[in-house]
């Protein structure tokens, strides 16, 4: 058990919402023969977090570490095992606390990475704008007010980029793979095949999951029928007809955001949109970490 890499998706909150762990689900026994295991959260999340809990009041013996993979593989013969959750970054009403994204995201990866410290190790984490970010995150709780929530944050100043250098930081022998929430309909494929790490060698019954959400169904019935017939067709190839179908068939509906929060402008909006952007290009130089794109 102990040659088990475990890749931790970690978020963000609000990007793919569980369609990480439905998509590989629908390929379970598959993945499986490949030595990859996907399981559902609810399975698993409340062993993960005890061990959470008591790991961080107390010492935690190599005999329960052990225990807890065990428990978690079962009795399948696993190379990779898949653990997902949005909450592994931190808790979304708090992901403003101290004027910054996520500023325990590094010491809650290390925590994750402290249940299995002889295991290889793996993050994994979808960006989104917190322009369009950070509306969504707190209207999905209540226990915070807006004022609580927002705090003395300065929205012009928030980078991704911390979140993840934090992360490398105090987990420099983890890789880390990153990708921004937006461009998923194009590279879902991509990102599957990264967390599964078995690349474009293997072909996704879940691939258009997210490109069906966002263009009409007549487009949807036509990519799915165009694919289809073309199975020769390489990953880059299928990800240059799935941009094309986008293009054309994109639902407005089902893409426009609407961003009403207290005191915010279209102006600022914009700026935080291209506060991101760049913020993205410089993830995408950090070494260390792979950017999906």
């Amino acid at each position: 058990m102990r040659d088990i890499t475990i890749a931790f998706h970690i978020g963000a909150p609000n990007t793919d919402n569980g369609q990480l762990t439905w998509s590989l689900r629908k390929d379970a026994a598959r993945l499986l023969e490949q030595g990859v295991m996907i399981r559902r959260p609810g399975t698993y999340m409340k062993a993960v977090t005890d061990m959470l809990r008591k790991q961080d009041q107390e010492f935690v013996t190599d005999r329960e570490r052990d225990a807890l993979l065990a428990h978690l593989v079962k009795d399948n013969d696993v190379d990779r095992l898949i653990l997902t959750s949005s909450s592994f970054l931190g808790v979304p009403a708090w992901m403003l606390s101290g004027g910054r994204l996520f500023r325990n995201a590094g010491r809650n990866a290390a925590a994750l990475r402290g249940l299995f410290p002889d295991n290889p190790c793996a993050f994994f984490l979808g960006l989104r704008n917190p322009a369009t970010l950070i509306g969504p995150v707190f209207r999905s709780q209540s226990s915070r007010t807006w004022q609580e929530f927002a705090g003395k944050a300065d929205f012009l100043n928030l980078r991704w980029s911390e979140v993840v250098a934090d992360i490398r930081m105090r987990n420099p022998e983890c890789p880390i793979t990153v990708w921004c929430n937006e461009e998923t309909p194009v590279i879902w494929p991509n990102i599957l095949g990264h967390v599964t790490g078995l690349g474009d060698s293997f072909r996704f019954s879940g691939e258009l999951d997210i490109t069906r959400g966002i263009i009409s169904e007549a487009g949807y019935e036509r990519l799915e029928a165009y694919l289809a017939s073309r199975p020769g067709l390489s990953e880059a190839q299928r990800e240059r007809v799935r941009e094309l179908f986008l293009t054309y068939y994109y639902s407005e509906d089902a893409v426009e955001e609407e961003i009403d929060l207290p005191g915010w402008s279209q102006t600022l909006v914009d700026h935080m949109s291209e506060t991101y952007q760049a913020d993205a290009e410089l993830i995408r130089r950090m070494p260390g970490v792979t950017f999906l794109s």
